[in-house]
């Protein structure tokens, strides 16, 4: 899954009460429904996805009407309207009640897969009529149905909550992150959040702040911190930037194959990552540099190109003489190699290295 797909709470420890679960919800949308015009009817249906149709747009039915797309909005939302007021006089009023315990209880707001899940958890016997179970929760005019934005998933909140107020705390969060310039623990980038709405214009609780964080697209939450979805170093894009990503993480150069194995199960994205691959763009990339039989590091941290001939002239460039175990333990920090490799070496007489008087390795 990637890191930018659709973030969600695990809402299963809540559970509605057994009187909830009978009132049949899906028989009273039914028949609500049936209250309507036909063509009021039709829009209600078609806008919701109902008797398991596709989901149609305002501007789709507009043509099959040949009428405004406007027009089919203000259709659906008096259709809405009508059904609210009906849905007052059915025991669906229970299901109300429970949702709204809900919704309070994880800030007043829900993504539509939380929701989704949720309602499915609790009436498993109507998975299949998920989006009436939907529609019977915005019968409860105290909550309001958001669809799909540019930025912000679709989901579901209290009517108290305005969608502007949920904007500006993300910008917010946003803009602090930016701040920070790193990954932030929740609570924290919740806590500053929360100083900041309150002396600007609102009075949220940290509940509200983490729902409203979840539904913005360009925040990451992972590993109880956040993050920018823009951030390539914290949420790579390209191979390169995997690698980089994987190797950072560990903190320690990694044999090539474990490079491609720490990849897959991050799972950045849906794109498949073929060793070879990988191992093309450690061979051919200078940020990275080979430092053992298939181990590789990043330059950044210091590591040099070359062989073990190499390292062993640049050490004693840099040290001076070293005796045999000072030396080994050096070239040792900047090559995955046994001892005997460097012994190996040091024994050869193709190299600018002798031993001097004083049993000391140096530079001929």
């Amino acid at each position: 899954m990637s890191l930018a797909s659709v973030k969600v709470r695990n809402l299963s420890n809540f559970q509605i009460a057994e009187l909830a679960t009978q009132c049949k919800p899906v028989e009273i949308v039914n028949d609500l429904i049936s209250l309507l015009t036909d063509k009021e009817a039709d829009v209600i249906v078609s806008r919701y996805g109902l008797r398991g149709s596709q989901i149609k747009t305002l501007a789709a039915l507009g043509q099959e009407y040949g009428i405004t797309r406007e027009r089919v909005r203000q259709i659906q939302a008096y259709a809405l309207k009508k059904l609210q007021r009906n849905a007052v006089q059915t025991n669906i009023a229970q299901l109300h009640v429970e949702i709204m315990k809900l919704m309070m209880h994880y800030g007043g707001i829900v993504t539509e897969v939380e929701l989704e899940n949720f309602l499915k958890s609790q009436y498993p016997e109507l998975k299949d009529s998920v989006q009436e179970l939907k529609l019977a929760v915005i019968f409860d005019d105290r909550i309001i149905q958001e669809h799909n934005k540019v930025n912000f998933q679709p989901h579901f909140r209290l009517a108290s909550i305005k969608i502007a107020q949920v904007k500006k705390t993300c910008e917010l969060a946003i803009k602090l992150l930016k701040k920070f310039n790193s990954q932030t623990d929740n609570d924290l980038l919740y806590q500053e959040v929360k100083k900041y709405t309150k002396e600007n214009y609102l009075h949220f609780s940290a509940g509200t702040i983490e729902a409203s964080l979840l539904l913005d697209r360009r925040l990451v939450n992972k590993t109880e911190k956040y993050s920018l979805l823009s951030w390539r170093h914290i949420n790579p894009k390209t191979l390169y930037d995997k690698i980089v990503y994987v190797l950072t993480d560990s903190k320690q150069p990694l044999h090539f194959l474990d490079i491609v194995n720490n990849i897959e199960d991050n799972s950045f994205d849906a794109k498949k990552v073929s060793l070879q691959a990988v191992h093309n763009e450690l061979i051919s990339n200078p940020a990275f540099v080979l430092i053992g039989r298939g181990i590789y590091a990043l330059k950044a941290w210091g590591y040099k190109d070359g062989t073990v001939s190499d390292v062993l002239e640049s050490v004693l460039a840099k040290m001076g003489p070293l005796n045999l175990k000072d030396l080994t333990s050096e070239v040792l920090k900047l090559r995955k190699v046994k001892p005997i490799t460097i012994q190996i070496n040091l024994s050869s007489k193709k190299h600018k290295v002798r031993k001097n008087k004083e049993g000391l390795y140096e530079l001929v």
